[in-house]
C-alpha cells in the first residue's frame, strides 16, 4: 500500500482521517481502494495489480455510501 500511494501515483486522499472512504478504518479496505486506485491509473501503460499476490481483479463494484471507487 505504501508504493501504491507513494511512488506508485494512486490517489489516496479518501482514505485518510478526513476522507471519504476512511471508514471501514482496516488495512483491507484502505489496501482496496488504494491498489484499485493505482490499477486504474497504470494499467494501460503496464502496471500490474498483482502487488505481491494480495490484490486481486474483481468484477464487482466494491463502492459503497459515498465511497466510489473509479471503474473505467
Amino acid at each position: 500500500m505504501d508504493y501504491a500511494c507513494g511512488e506508485g501515483g494512486a490517489d489516496c486522499g479518501d482514505i485518510g482521517p478526513k476522507g471519504r472512504c476512511f471508514y471501514p478504518d482496516t488495512v483491507v479496505a484502505h489496501a482496496s481502494f488504494a491498489f484499485n486506485s493505482y490499477w486504474q491509473r497504470t494499467k494501460r501503460v503496464g502496471g500490474s495489480c498483482s502487488f505481491g499476490g494480495t490484490a486481486v481483479l474483481i468484477s464487482d463494484d466494491p463502492s459503497f455510501q459515498s465511497c466510489q471507487f473509479m471503474l473505467t
